[in-house]
């Protein structure tokens, strides 16, 4: 869910309304699923993925996107 709510901060809208905008889901790029029992887990989560003109990096507890 906060890479839904900050690509919606990022783009202006609702997080609902990001697959309008973006013309793709986050499920397109990544399982939702497994991302957040990635991040939920234990041991220090480093990963980086592409949606649309963005590059999403989560780096531990800390998430950051960039427009590429």
């Amino acid at each position: 869910m906060a890479t839904l709510t900050a690509l919606g901060t990022l783009e202006e809208v609702d997080p609902v309304e990001l697959s309008d905008v973006l013309d793709t889901t986050l499920y397109d790029h990544v399982n939702p699923e497994a991302l957040d029992t990635i991040v939920a887990g234990e041991e220090r989560v480093n990963l980086s993925f592409l949606i649309d003109d963005y590059r999403v990096r989560i780096d531990g507890e800390e998430l950051t996107i960039t427009r590429q």
